[in-house]
C-alpha cells in the first residue's frame, strides 16, 4: 500500500513539473526493460542543442541516457548535456518525441545502426553489453557544426513532422 502511495506522489510531482494533467507514463529505474533485438536506428543528442532538462532520461524505457561527466563539454561546468549509450539503445524514438514535443529543443535524432557502427567503430548487439561504458559527447558526428557532422541525415520527431505537414496543408502551402 505504501509503494502505491509513493508512486502516486511521484506521479503528481511529475505532473506538476510538466504542468499538464495527462502525462505519459515515465519509467522508474526499477522498471527498466531489457534489450531484446538489435535496433534499426539508435538515438544521439546534439550536445550543443541539449539544455539538460532531464526529460529524455526520465522516459527512456531501458535507461540508456545519462548526463555527461562534469567538464566534458568546455564552458558548461557541471551543467552538462545528456547523451545515449548507443550499445544499449533500443531505437524506440521516445527520447526524440519527448525532446521535440515537450521541450522544443529538438536535440535528438535517430541514425541507422550500421552507419553508427561504422562511424564509431563499435558493434551494437541484440543485448545490453556485459560491461558498462560511459556516454561520450560524439560532438563531431552528431552536433551541428561538428567537423564530420551527419546531423542533417538523422531522423527527427515523426509526430512533429506530421503536425508540421498538416499545418502546411491547412495553410495552403504546396506539398513537398
Amino acid at each position: 500500500m505504501a509503494d502505491n502511495k509513493d508512486a502516486e506522489a511521484k506521479k503528481k510531482q511529475l505532473q506538476a513539473r510538466f504542468k499538464e494533467e495527462r502525462l505519459p507514463e515515465a519509467v522508474w529505474p526499477d522498471e527498466f526493460g531489457e534489450k531484446k533485438k538489435k535496433p534499426r536506428e539508435v538515438a544521439f543528442m546534439d550536445v550543443n542543442l541539449c539544455f539538460p532538462c532531464g526529460k529524455c532520461p526520465e522516459f527512456c524505457p531501458v535507461g540508456c541516457i545519462e548526463y555527461l561527466a562534469p567538464g566534458t563539454l568546455p564552458g558548461r561546468g557541471d551543467v552538462q548535456a545528456v547523451q545515449v549509450r548507443p550499445d544499449e539503445c533500443i531505437g524506440c524514438y521516445i527520447c526524440v518525441e519527448v525532446c521535440a514535443l515537450l521541450t522544443d529543443y529538438d536535440a535528438v535524432r535517430m541514425y541507422p545502426t550500421d552507419q553508427v557502427e561504422e562511424l564509431l567503430g563499435i558493434t551494437i548487439g541484440d543485448k545490453k553489453p556485459e560491461t558498462y561504458k560511459v556516454a561520450e559527447p560524439h560532438e563531431d558526428y552528431f552536433s551541428d557544426g561538428g567537423r564530420r557532422s551527419i546531423r542533417h541525415t538523422g531522423n527527427g520527431s515523426r509526430i512533429a513532422e506530421k503536425i508540421n505537414e498538416e499545418e502546411r496543408r491547412r495553410q495552403g502551402y504546396p506539398e513537398r
